[in-house]
């Protein structure tokens, strides 16, 4: 990554990490699921960019998008009845405005971001509800913080085994790093809030965030390199869209919230 790219990179995450935690301890809930409304609409719309989704079909998707964010987010009843309702609206929708042509394949392309991308950040929002809410979403926020951080330092300066074809820039060595970010990440959010003895439980926790961040990773690499397409937009100096900050945030907000839910803390 060139100089110019690092200083961006360094500036952007100064700049909004500490905003971050202002907001996260602060702010009223219904301004944390706006700004997370805000993330889904960024992610859902560079998506849409990248699996080529134009015009009325677009508007379509965020239209699923957000209901799909705010039905996920406030765990409203009947969910299964949801999923089934949004199938069919789905499926009678678009073979009417699109036709019949590539008509599984638009299907499923509308599925697949409901679910990637709105259902699984809700889970984020929703360990608001659990006691110490507002500190166990710092803690998801910490982990990825510090997961990508030390990956990326780590794995700039001694990787050199490389991690998957799916993103060749990863490294085993970056990987690691990662994990041992994780780890201080877990350290540092006991001493400050959680103070629990059962301190094993917050560092596997940690280490499965990072990897389950890393798993999000290669996932969204997967949807870029099948569309050859090399950063998902230019939203955030130094990070690039809003696809490739928060992909990591997408799959372990859903982790931290089982673990959340166990209480063993």
């Amino acid at each position: 990554m060139e100089k110019s790219n690092i200083f961006y990179r360094v500036v952007t995450a100064v700049i909004l990490i500490p905003i971050a935690v202002l907001l996260i301890f602060k702010a009223h809930p219904y301004l944390i699921f706006s700004l997370l409304f805000v993330i889904m609409l960024g992610c859902v719309m560079e998506l849409a960019n990248i699996v080529k989704i134009n015009g009325i079909e677009r508007f379509f998707l965020v239209l699923t998008n957000s209901v799909t964010l705010f039905y996920s987010s406030f765990e409203l009843n009947y969910e299964l009845s949801y999923w089934v309702l949004l199938f069919v609206v789905t499926s009678v929708t678009l073979l009417f405005t699109q036709g019949y042509k590539s008509y599984v394949s638009h299907v499923g392309k509308h599925l697949f971001c409901n679910m990637y991308i709105p259902l699984l950040l809700s889970f984020s929002y929703r360990l608001l509800n659990f006691y110490m809410g507002r500190e166990w979403l710092f803690y998801l926020l910490l982990v990825n913080w510090f997961t990508d951080t030390f990956a990326f330092f780590v794995g700039t300066k001694f990787g050199k085994h490389k991690l998957t074809s799916i993103s060749p820039k990863k490294s085993v060595e970056g990987l690691f790093g990662g994990v041992f970010g994780s780890i201080i990440a877990s350290l540092i959010v006991n001493a400050l809030f959680f103070k629990t003895h059962n301190i094993a439980f917050l560092i596997i926790l940690g280490v499965l965030g990072a990897l389950v961040g890393q798993v999000g990773d290669l996932i969204e690499s997967g949807i870029k390199r099948s569309e050859n397409i090399k950063d998902s937009g230019t939203a955030i100096p130094g990070h690039g869209g809003f696809l490739d900050r928060f992909d990591s945030l997408i799959f372990t907000g859903f982790l931290f919230y089982i673990f959340a839910n166990l209480r063993l803390i």
